[in-house]
């Protein structure tokens, strides 16, 4: 089994695109702070960061768009995904990501207000229940729809440390 849940903190704002077949696709990184108690001295030493990559599919990448910001604290669970392709000059890029199945803001230090979406029937079906993307679904393109912030409802957090 391929799954995985990483903690962090989002290091900007997720970036929300369509697929040319219009699926909402939705792009962040995550910073995982990483702190060791030093057995010898009895003091917490901070490691370096660890950053990871995640995409979010339909539903959840509007939401995750809607309701997150730069700084907010993260719980991510999915499955590692290879994102490697080729340049036009022939060089190899390989990348590892995480494609999220579930996004949670974490309660640690903040409180939220949920607001539950309506359903959609007309809507795309979830990430799980579609078909793995094609070459041209995975690449995007920016978002220019004109849909109004009153039409996606999601997390609000109440305030944070």
């Amino acid at each position: 089994m391929n799954k995985i849940t990483v903690h962090g903190n989002l290091t900007g704002k997720p970036e929300l695109r369509h697929s040319r077949s219009g699926v909402p696709v939705a792009t962040f990184t995550i910073a995982a702070n990483r702190r060791r108690l030093n057995r010898q001295t009895g003091n917490w030493v901070d490691r370096p960061a660890v950053f990871h990559r995640v995409v979010c599919f339909n539903a959840l990448a509007e939401n995750v768009s809607a309701s997150l910001d730069k700084g907010t604290p993260v719980a991510v669970t999915g499955e590692f995904a290879d994102d490697s392709y080729k340049r036009e000059d022939g060089t190899s890029i390989r990348r590892i990501q995480i494609e999220a199945a579930d996004v949670a803001a974490s309660l640690r230090y903040a409180t939220a207000t949920l607001t539950r979406n309506q359903r959609n029937t007309a809507a795309t079906p979830d990430r799980e229940d579609s078909t793995e993307p094609t070459a041209g679904e995975r690449e995007t393109e920016p978002t220019t729809d004109a849909t109004s912030e009153t039409d996606r409802t999601g997390l609000t957090l109440v305030g944070s440390e």
